[in-house]
């Protein structure tokens, strides 16, 4: 019998490994080498390396560099430790004193938030923080304010954005690692003796440090890179290492002085990381050190017990503080709905009246003399609809018809009717229709979510390519290189956007070719966006491929190959529908992801255009109420794919909780 040769072990993840090595190690070597390097702006990349030198790291440290980095670590630090003591009640809130029937609701008005348009909910803070805003307004109407406050410019306001924009990533993980204590586990230490504040000082906060720590990841890191809100709200008087970055790169053309400091910011995060883990091992050394005093404490002779209000004060509280957090969250997304439909000639000043101009209503002129014309074009509308419901009906009776013909169901048929049916309805009105390029007739708006759905479009083919290979080799065949990969993975998670932004613009201006000339029918811009954007999805698609498998027995692929399938047909027959839920889910998630990416979309995406670059360039002067249209219109979209995703999710059998665990990352 002739024997099958078998490639290595790690065989699926090598894709992964070209294209992160290619696209992540590489260009942030790349950018350590230029940190040593000297301004030449005769070249196409203005580095000199003929003689290097230490002038850049100098230049971090002195008084005005040195206060930047100063301010965002302080910035950062505050705004996490805030975000710790804003959600941990309520992740606590809902992972132990909430109903499971209420608990998939609680835990999706705190990812909305979270998933929606970053850029847009930094811009809808400055229609209550402005001198002419609704907060000020009302203060002087109370007559707690004798005139206007004009907090945008401050550092309050962008402090309150930051912390506004991470805290749902903070509660997330929190609740995950609460959510899997064993309930036995605390009721076992009440038993014991132990009361309610020493069960959760020995029990619960104990277990619940893997989602502190991973709370805290997820909020810090991108917090030290964030140069969006400052940006935006604190009108270049707040200055944070993000936006200091960005300006040498893009402003002085000084790159090597820009990689000095990019470098300097990752030293700066793994520092304080490396400070965070040691106080999170001290920590848990003073909770071991303090047991036998709570042992004691529990053993100390008692009056006869008494009845508390407390256990019953408690829930009231946490109830009330969850509820405050939720408004707090949806505060600017009511508000950019709302002045969608302002009927004045600005969008952050509300003008007191509605009106659906925008919306595709009757043309007409603002008070200034502005021609106002409908961001929408409802012409072509009626055709598109009857298309598309006509598809999806037909998706929707071809499985059952099937199956009435041949008196069982075909699993594969169900699963991609509708999703093949809704696909084939978009390419025919692509080609029958001028819909796509007429529906957004704004041009600065139509051009940018066109931009922003073709760019999260194809970054998503690649994740799913690239993090459904990997998610099974890391489940299916780990090894020592499996460590490797998975450090990788955690470098992609942990560093700062704007570090992967800067290098990856060097790195493709070196590489030139289609990254910097169209090739064929695709921009070199919308090519560099795939590539930038599905580096962080890949990652994120890869975990929730290996959770999905790793919860799989593997008797059914073993089964196959005992009976002769090859690894490729068993890969086909029996790994990929196993985890077809998991593709979809990672599609989904990373199409979300990618829609509302900024920082990248910014730094490399040339002469490509999508909704954040666009709203982030119009930003910098008086926004028109279009733009709040075109935010509602990906909020819906994003809220779409998060019910789909939920929904996929739930038909494989996960609980909310796993839903939840999945969103965060593990």
């Amino acid at each position: 019998m002739r024997s099958r040769r078998r490639g290595p072990a790690w065989a699926l993840a090598i894709p992964s490994f070209i294209w992160y090595f290619g696209f992540f190690v590489l260009p942030i070597a790349v950018i350590v080498v230029y940190s040593f390097g000297t301004k030449d702006s005769s070249k196409l990349v203005p580095v000199d390396l003929s003689a290097l030198t230490l002038d850049n790291y100098r230049e971090v440290f002195n008084d005005l560099t040195f206060k930047v980095f100063e301010s965002t670590l302080k910035v950062a630090v505050a705004a996490t430790l805030l975000c710790l003591l804003v959600g941990f009640p309520v992740a606590y809130f809902i992972a132990f004193k909430v109903a499971d029937r209420w608990r998939a609701l609680l835990l999706a008005l705190v990812i909305i938030p979270s998933f929606t348009s970053f850029l847009i909910r930094t811009v809808a803070w400055k229609i209550p923080l402005a001198s002419n805003g609704e907060l000020s307004k009302w203060l002087q109407d109370v007559g707690w304010l004798d005139g206007p406050i004009d907090l945008i410019g401050s550092r309050a306001a962008v402090f309150l954005a930051i912390v506004y924009n991470y805290v749902g990533f903070m509660v997330l993980p929190m609740f995950v690692a609460l959510d899997r204590i064993e309930h036995g586990l605390r009721e076992a230490s009440k038993d014991l003796g132990a009361g309610r504040v020493s069960t959760f000082f020995s029990v619960t906060l104990p277990l619940a440090g893997p989602g502190v720590v991973a709370g805290v990841l997820l909020t810090f890191i991108p917090m030290c890179g964030d140069y969006v809100t400052s940006t935006i709200l604190g009108k270049g008087k707040i200055l944070m290492v993000g936006a200091l970055v960005d300006s040498k790169f893009r402003g002085a053309q000084n790159w090597p002085q820009g990689s000095a400091m990019a470098v300097a910011m990752i030293l700066m995060v793994l520092g304080s990381l490396v400070v965070f883990a040691l106080l999170f091992w001290l920590l848990r050394l003073g909770l071991r050190q303090l047991r036998p005093v709570l042992y004691a404490y529990r053993r100390r002779p008692r009056r006869a017990a008494h009845a508390s209000r407390l256990p019953q004060l408690l829930k009231p509280a946490f109830a009330v503080w969850a509820t405050l957090v939720l408004v707090f969250l949806f505060i600017p997304i009511l508000l950019v709905i709302r002045h969608s439909f302002n009927g004045g000639a600005s969008f952050e000043i509300w003008s007191g009246r509605y009106d659906t101009v925008y919306w595709g209503g009757p043309r007409g002129r603002t008070p200034s003399g502005r021609p106002m014309v409908g961001l929408f074009e409802f012409s072509p509308v009626g055709t598109i609809l009857v298309i598309f419901l006509v598809a999806l009906v037909v998706g929707a009776i071809v499985p059952r018809v099937v199956a009435r013909v041949r008196g069982a169901k075909v699993p594969w048929l169900t699963r991609w009717s509708l999703p093949t049916a809704a696909a084939l309805a978009f390419i025919i009105n692509g080609l029958n229709t001028s819909w796509y390029g007429d529906i957004f007739q704004q041009q600065g708006v139509g051009d940018g979510l066109r931009g922003s759905f073709l760019a999260a479009f194809g970054a998503t083919i690649i994740a799913v390519a690239l993090g459904g290979l990997s998610g099974v080799a890391l489940a299916r065949h780990p090894g020592r290189w499996s460590k490797v990969f998975m450090g990788v993975i955690f470098l992609i998670l942990v560093t700062p956007e704007i570090m992967d932004a800067i290098a990856l613009a060097g790195w493709m201006q070196r590489l030139g070719g289609p990254f910097t000339s169209d090739f064929g029918p695709i921009p070199y811009g919308m090519l560099r966006l795939w590539v930038g954007q599905s580096l962080y999805a890949s990652a994120v698609v890869t975990l929730i491929v290996r959770a999905r498998l790793a919860g799989l027995d593997e008797s059914l692929e073993e089964a196959a190959a005992d009976l002769g399938a090859t690894p490729s047909r068993a890969f086909r027959q029996i790994t990929l529908p196993l985890i077809s839920s998991a593709l979809i889910a990672g599609a989904l998630l990373s199409f979300t992801l990618c829609l509302d990416n900024t920082i990248i979309s910014a730094l490399i995406s040339g002469a490509s255009s999508t909704f954040p670059v666009a709203l982030i360039s119009a930003a910098k002067s008086e926004l028109a109420p279009f733009w709040g249209v075109g935010a509602v219109v990906l909020f819906v979209m994003t809220l779409s794919l998060l019910v789909f995703v939920a929904r996929v999710m739930r038909k494989s059998g996960d609980s909310s909780s796993q839903i939840a665990a999945t969103l965060a990352g593990g």
